[in-house]
């Protein structure tokens, strides 16, 4: 079933020149592939996709969507423009360039109504024969959307069937959805899985985090489907604390991509921010080292 289980949402390796690595985006689809993961996700907010030229997308889908298919792994992309015809076009042009699946994320710039988001919705998902997961980040974006407006588009579009949650909490969030579509759709939590065990105790599938310390939520997840639900809370218990001092701005993403260097995912070389950007204070690096160390030496524990 297409997202489900761990989908990281992938890194974009940049070196301080301003250039892509885009060796680095093989290796790191290496590493996600081998620690378990079930799926990557291109151009999320952990993408920087607001950063990126339109040739650095074709070309990170094309590298993405090659190296997915020599590791096995699938690997999806997201919609993001705000138009429903450039959205409708990069729509396409995904599906031709081979991608496994769509992440929708609905246009905010404009404060559409629910209304026209739901048409832009349909126009895309129907623009296309891929399943398709719609993004719900009003945290990000600033506009809400109700679970109706979700359960409305799941009955129009058979290709629309799974949601990513990351609203503020997500779970009450999720349970209306599904309680508005009967269980017909399957949510996933974002936000780097800080409420994983509670979106799956909701009835989720999956957990779509950034990929340095994916082997935590693989291992979250096996110890939970095979009932051992206080054991994944333990795992998730070690994980929050870097969660809780990976936030703010960027933070997270620069963070991520120091973790993946470190663990040789990614060049070491590759780890710089474009600018515009948000720069951690050494009180937050200092706090981030040392709970990046104790997160590391229990990984080499499991």
């Amino acid at each position: 079933m297409p997202f489900e289980g761990v989908l990281p949402i992938l890194a974009v390796p940049c070196r301080e020149s301003g250039e892509i690595d885009y060796e680095s985006v093989r290796t790191q689809i290496a590493a996600l592939a081998d620690g378990g993961c079930d799926g990557v996700i291109l151009f999320g907010f952990g993408s920087e996709f607001y950063k990126l030229r339109d040739g650095e997308r074709r070309e990170l889908t094309r590298v993405a969507v090659d190296a997915g298919a020599d590791f096995d792994l699938p690997v999806y992309a997201s919609v993001t423009e705000q138009t429903t015809a450039a959205a409708v076009d990069r729509a396409g042009w995904f599906a031709d360039a081979g991608v496994d699946g769509l992440m929708l994320l609905p246009p905010h710039m404009a404060g559409p109504s629910e209304d026209a988001l739901l048409e832009h919705m349909r126009s895309v998902a129907d623009a296309v024969s891929l399943p398709i997961m719609v993004q719900y980040a009003p945290q990000n974006v600033g506009v809400t959307i109700a679970p109706e407006t979700f359960a409305a588009l799941s009955e129009d579009v058979s290709n629309v069937s799974h949601f990513k949650v990351e609203c503020e909490p997500p779970g009450p969030y999720a349970t209306a959805l599904l309680d508005a579509t009967d269980g017909a759709v399957d949510v996933l939590v974002g936000s780097n899985g800080k409420h994983l065990i509670e979106l799956l105790d909701r009835g989720g599938v999956g957990v779509i985090p950034t990929g340095g310390l994916h082997e935590f939520y693989v291992e979250i997840l096996d110890r939970y489907d095979a009932g051992d639900r206080e054991g994944a809370i333990a795992v998730h218990d070690r994980l929050l604390p870097m969660l809780n001092h990976s936030a703010g701005g960027e933070s997270f993403v620069r963070f991520d991509k120091e973790i993946q260097a470190r663990r040789g995912f990614i060049a070491t070389d590759a780890t710089h921010m474009r600018a515009p950007t948000t720069d951690p204070d050494d009180y937050v690096v200092d706090l981030w080292e040392d709970r990046l160390e104790r997160a590391l030496d229990y990984l080499g524990e499991l």
